[in-house]
């Protein structure tokens, strides 16, 4: 199997990115690990689903602000 870095074809390489691809989502680390490992705040028609890797937590946002800020309350990172 050939590796793709010693080709030049590597995805930085190719410019591109996950990110570049879906820039709206967002995931985090919260805290030491565990139980609220990331969060996603991805855009579906006019409103933002949002969840969190312990499974516990799952929302629909009207923006993607208010999701990102329902999620670090969500993780206890700031004050609901």
């Amino acid at each position: 199997m050939n590796d793709p870095v010693e080709e030049g074809t590597a995805v930085e390489d190719a410019g591109e990115s996950a990110l570049d691809e879906k820039p709206s989502e967002f995931f985090t680390s919260a805290g030491p690990g565990g139980y609220h490992d990331g969060q996603a705040i991805v855009p579906e028609g006019d409103h933002y689903r949002c969840w969190c890797s312990c499974g516990q937590w799952q929302i629909e946002a009207p923006t993607e602000a208010e999701g990102l800020h329902l999620a670090r309350v969500h993780t206890g990172s700031v004050p609901a």
